[in-house]
């Protein structure tokens, strides 16, 4: 074996090692920005929850349902675009799951959201996270009008 063959299989090998240690940190880079984007998610949607819940007047109050509803469509397509990777995608799941129930579950909740859908496009997201194929079926029981497609 030649020199030049030596150090072309040599490069080689390096750039094979080069690959792993790029794609490892791809790996990582998508966990830590899905774990980044389930705290920034769970902190809004915390947040836009208190402030509906403490609302008092009634057009305050709607407001902040909708804005609320905005945060978890935004949510839901993230979800649907598959852009969480690895346990954050489990806990966004589960967290949209638990807080679409209680909404449906509350008589004022579920009647103002049946108002704000305005177009066949209006909470399209949150329709689709419903009607995706899933492992496990979803323990929430939705109003039909909030995931026909």
């Amino acid at each position: 074996m030649q020199t030049s063959d030596q150090i072309a299989l040599l490069a080689l090998i390096v750039a094979i090692l080069a690959l792993v240690v790029a794609m490892l940190a791809i790996y990582k880079g998508n966990r830590n920005a899905s774990v980044a984007t389930l705290v920034t998610l769970y902190e809004a949607s915390r947040q836009a929850f208190q402030r509906y819940l403490s609302e008092k007047a009634e057009d305050a109050k709607r407001y902040e349902l909708c804005e609320l509803m905005n945060l978890l469509e935004i949510a839901a397509a993230i979800l649907n675009e598959r852009s969480f990777a690895g346990v954050s995608k489990e806990i966004q799941r589960e967290y949209l799951n638990e807080v679409l129930e209680l909404l449906i579950g509350d008589k004022y909740a579920r009647e103002t959201i049946d108002n704000m859908l305005s177009a066949p496009t209006t909470f399209e997201h949150i329709r689709k996270f419903y009607s995706a194929k899933r492992s496990q079926p979803l323990s929430v029981v939705t109003p039909r009008q909030w995931f026909q497609l």
